[in-house]
């Protein structure tokens, strides 16, 4: 936030917006990444050890560079844009794989290439929605930020 006064309330106006869609992809985003890979920790992988298959130490559900976030009208949309693996020679082929994992087989038009237990729903997607609704640990991450932007929120 500028020290000096504001005298036209429009640039006033927009300079908070631009301040709040900072936070958004910023401090909010990276909340949002930490508890998704949270519930990527306790929800998929402590639920299931493959068997079948290895997973991956790099760009799979769990890298945080695959969390992707995109702020418009100073709203954060935020997803788990995961490809699957070209290299098991699977059914599936692009992004789709947090779908996959979150919704079991079958749904989004995604299916497991081999029958097993892991083609149950482990619902990380849902649960890390369910966490940001039910706590107050993104709306800390907002006012956090806005506070080191020199806003004075109590």
């Amino acid at each position: 936030m500028k020290k000096n006064g504001y005298y036209d309330i429009d640039k006033l106006l927009n300079d908070i917006r631009s301040d709040i869609e900072d936070v958004l992809i910023d401090e909010v985003l990276d909340e949002v990444k930490n508890i998704e890979l949270e519930h990527i920790q306790d929800d998929v992988f402590r639920a299931y050890s493959p068997k079948i298959y290895e997973r991956r130490e790099h760009n799979g559900i769990d890298d945080p560079e695959n969390i992707i976030g995109e702020v418009n009208n100073m709203s954060l949309t935020v997803d788990n844009k995961t490809k699957f693996n070209d290299g098991y020679g699977t059914y599936n082929h692009g992004v789709g794989l947090a779908d996959l994992i979150n919704g079991g087989d079958g749904v989004n038009g995604y299916y497991y290439d081999y029958f097993g237990e892991f083609n149950l729903p482990r619902p990380f997607l849902d649960n890390t929605k369910y966490e940001i609704e039910r706590t107050n640990r993104v709306d800390d991450a907002l006012v956090k930020g806005m506070r080191r932007r020199k806003y004075n929120i109590t």
